[in-house]
């Protein structure tokens, strides 16, 4: 490709790349590729903040601290997997520790959504949200259970256990939290959110007219469940309810007699034990997520999605031994401590294949199987508190990084002008070239921009710039040596790749290590700091050494106005 050609083609990426990062939809086209967002981080565009507690009792009991912090670790992978998985934002996840409680702090941005109206945004930035809580805070603990032949006084017994355990872990976490708890641990228990007004009769107890001191937490008491209705024997509908252990949370009362309205919650623990329990192999084994290898979507003939469980070889040998003993009987999958079905076994499998069928959609069978293949969650967790994060102060930051980088990159080409004359100018057009690319490369990936990233930016800048000072100084050695201006430009390029290459390549290697083992925040500097040292390398060697050969040959013979070269 000759000279002009390749001129051509640097004024056709700059035409393209300043075209493309243009905010079209502001003039009225509609097209999504061109009106495609930029991807802003937590810090300039605003968030939420989600704070789980990790709940290490039953490790606390079999290990030690060591082992605690490696499921803490383990968890804030699996946390990690299952927010990019729902292609948000580049998260910021970190652990915490108060008191003998850990925990797990997410920042999730909010999406941009630049193309809905202000309430449509609102709306679809509270779906994201609680679509990422329910994805992370999902337990999945999986496990096989089988009928019980008998329910005995000790299941019975185990009920009023449970609810007492709930009792004493209210002390000291929330309400909800507490539920969450047992909801993913045991069977049949209930919960009422927050809400106002008299206290339903199911849950209701005797001395709650002389409560004075709040908010109150009752000791657990047998209440009366709620109702349902029911044909008796000779065909009369009847009332009947399921009771159970209840716990009841008071806030605030107000008004007095009947017409008291009271804030409240309450946990409500069914007196009806478990139908279900382990099932287990001769020698004890129980087939649970530790078996597991992978979950996969699959359609039947008839096109209906169902949930493949493969197990490993250990897996495969107590599945064989399970579906062997319970011919005839059901053999139930618990995930996150909820029953999904109960078939009934037909035949002995020996594969190590397990299938969860039912009547389920497509989306639902997808995602399980994405909630089981981005991690078995090793120990609960629970969402402990929830708080937007404003953008207020990474807006003005923003602007006053974008007003400085401004600033700095003027005041860069005019130095490379004032010293360089035509050279520092070209040079300058160059680094013009290499920033519209680089914010294009950055609207079409979908990089998410932080403070951080930017930083890497404007390093990646700093050294374009080093890269084109060595070669100018090396065309100046040159010229001093009695060379042409063509055999000048040839060995400036050709002297001074040595030393870019090397500053380059040592960078590179930083932004790369950053990049692998850094946390997202530090993940992001490395990833744009790569990319900008990339792109540098191609201004730098390519478009700068064009632009140079194509006007040093009309300048040739005045080294002075084209390099600032005097004799």
């Amino acid at each position: 490709m000759n000279i002009r050609n390749r001129v051509l083609v640097i004024v056709w990426l700059v035409i393209a790349s300043g075209l493309y990062i243009v905010p079209w939809n502001q003039y009225g086209v509609d097209n999504a590729w061109l009106n495609k967002p930029y991807t802003l981080g937590l810090d300039l565009q605003g968030g939420v903040e989600l704070d789980y507690k990790v709940d290490l009792d039953a490790v606390r009991s079999q290990s030690g601290s060591t082992t605690e912090q490696s499921i803490v670790e383990g968890i804030k992978s699996v946390i990690d997997k299952r927010v990019n998985s729902l292609g948000l934002a580049e998260p910021t996840i970190q652990t915490a520790k108060y008191g003998s409680d850990n925990h797990i702090i997410v920042q999730i941005p909010t999406q941009a959504h630049a193309d809905l109206g202000e309430a449509a945004r609102k709306i679809k930035n509270a779906e994201d949200i609680k679509k990422a809580k329910e994805t992370i805070g999902k337990v999945v603990q999986l496990e096989f259970r089988e009928e019980k032949k008998s329910v005995t006084d000790t299941d019975r017994a185990e009920r009023k256990a449970i609810a007492d355990k709930a009792l004493i872990d209210t002390k000291t976490t929330p309400f909800a939290t507490v539920w969450q708890k047992y909801r993913d641990s045991y069977e049949n228990v209930g919960f009422a959110p927050m809400a106002t007004g008299a206290l339903p009769k199911e849950v209701s107890f005797s001395g709650i007219d002389s409560i004075t001191t709040f908010p109150y937490t009752t000791p657990v008491f047998v209440a009366r469940g709620e109702e349902s209705y029911v044909k008796d024997a000779s065909g009369q509908i009847v009332a009947t309810s399921n009771p159970g252990y209840a716990i009841v949370e008071i806030l605030s009362k107000s008004g007095t007699g009947t017409g008291t309205i009271y804030s409240y919650s309450y946990i409500f623990v069914d007196q009806r034990p478990s139908l279900w329990q382990p099932a287990k192999t001769a020698d004890g084994k129980i087939l649970n997520d530790k078996y597991l290898v992978n979950a996969g979507v699959w359609f039947t003939q008839v096109g209906q999605p169902q949930v493949e469980l493969l197990f490993n070889e250990d897996g495969k040998k107590i599945f064989g031994e399970l579906t062997k003993r319970l011919i005839g009987k059901q053999i139930a999958i618990f995930v996150g401590g909820q029953i999904l079905t109960a078939p009934t076994v037909q035949a002995v499998i020996t594969d190590g294949k397990a299938v969860i069928t039912g009547d389920y959609t497509i989306k639902w069978a997808q995602t399980l199987a994405n909630d089981i293949n981005t991690g078995i969650v090793p120990a609960p967790i629970y969402l402990t508190s929830e708080r937007t994060i404003d953008a207020k102060i990474g807006s003005e930051s923003l602007k006053q990084i974008l007003m400085s980088g401004t600033i700095g990159l003027l005041a860069i080409i005019i130095f490379l002008v004032a010293i360089y004359r035509v050279s520092g100018l070209l040079a300058g057009l160059a680094l013009i070239t290499y920033t519209l690319i680089l914010i294009a490369l950055v609207k079409v990936t979908g990089v998410v921009l932080t403070l951080a990233s930017i930083a890497g930016v404007i390093l990646s800048i700093g050294l374009a710039i080093d890269a084109n000072i060595l070669i100018f100084e090396r065309m100046r050695e040159a010229l001093t040596d009695g060379k042409t201006m063509d055999q000048a430009i040839a060995l400036g390029f050709e002297k001074s790749w040595t030393a870019i290459w090397d500053s380059h390549i040592t960078s590179l290697t930083s932004a790369v290590i950053l990049y692998i083992f850094g946390i997202s925040l530090i993940k992001g500097f490395g990833f744009m700091l790569g990319m900008g040292i990339i792109l540098s390398l191609f201004t730098a060697m390519w478009v700068s050494r064009i632009l140079i050969i194509a006007v040093g040959r009309k300048l040739g013979k005045n080294p002075s106005t084209f390099i600032g070269f005097k004799k």
